[in-house]
């Protein structure tokens, strides 16, 4: 199965258990409801929320221009920097916008530079209202809006 259906499946689990959190804008709680969906379909992977640390030392993530940066959701290999157990990152906005989402989603499916040792194969924002909206990236570019 593909990124694309798993992710699909588990955002219609979240709409069809707990849209009472979509519908009452709370981001961190709909973040957590989705990435343990998500965990259904990603059983050899780590899927974690709000994740700060990354690899041997915990070094804090920050992106190409040394800002701190903290994913919504990623799916992801603990303790490795390597873009290949780096599956994706996940911005979730309950309302359209980008406060910044859309270059960090770049930046983290960018290729590595500076002190950032990690890049994500794939990227996805996820806005909820006043329709949803899948934006997803990959190399460092927007691929595709559904």
């Amino acid at each position: 199965m593909s990124i694309r259906e798993n992710i699909e499946r588990a955002i219609d689990k979240l709409i069809e258990n707990d849209m009472v959190l979509i519908e009452n804008n709370m981001e961190w709680a709909t973040a957590h409801k989705l990435a343990r969906y998500l965990e259904d379909h990603y059983p050899e992977w780590n899927i974690d929320c709000e994740y700060n640390k990354m690899g041997p030392g915990f070094v804090t993530k920050h992106d190409s221009n040394n800002q701190y940066r903290r994913p919504d959701i990623i799916i992801h290999q603990r303790g490795s920097l390597v873009r290949e157990h780096n599956l994706l990152v996940i911005e979730l906005k309950m309302a359209t916008g980008d406060d910044g989402d859309i270059e960090k989603l770049i930046d983290f499916t960018s290729d590595p530079s500076g002190d950032r040792g990690f890049q994500y194969q794939f990227g996805l924002k996820i806005s909820f209202h006043p329709g949803m909206i899948l934006r997803w990236f990959r190399n460092g570019h927007e691929v595709e809006v559904q």
